[in-house]
């Protein structure tokens, strides 16, 4: 038989109502695992959840921004010519999506502190 990498067990009691916190606060954390919950909180003293929207939207204005770039490739290597206009505007939104990343990444490292 295979040699377990977490051999070691721990147990410990819980009330009713501290057993309704752990498995409220396990759910919010969306972990599946009560093990693996109890463990990351006792390894890191608390499991950060972020929902942040503004992921999500950065994404899409990344990939949106990735597409016409792609275009734009490709009618450079078909035809030879680009258009200022695109470039331009490609341009201005790609640095506006590097500075709203910056700005988000600074946020969550102040959260992380």
């Amino acid at each position: 038989m295979e040699e377990r990498y977490r051999n070691i067990r721990v147990r410990f009691r819980v009330t009713p109502e501290e057993m309704a916190v752990i498995e409220r606060k396990q759910a919010e954390a969306n972990i599946i695992n009560r093990e693996a919950f109890l463990r990351k909180m006792v390894m890191e003293g608390r499991v950060l959840v972020l929902n942040v929207p503004e992921l999500r939207t950065i994404s899409a204005l990344l990939g949106h921004c990735s597409g016409n770039l792609n275009q734009i490739a490709k009618r450079i290597n078909s035809t030879g010519r680009a258009y200022e206009g695109e470039l331009s505007e490609t341009k201005q939104e790609l640095t506006a999506l590097e500075k709203a990343v910056r700005t988000l990444i600074e946020r969550l490292a102040q959260i992380n502190s």
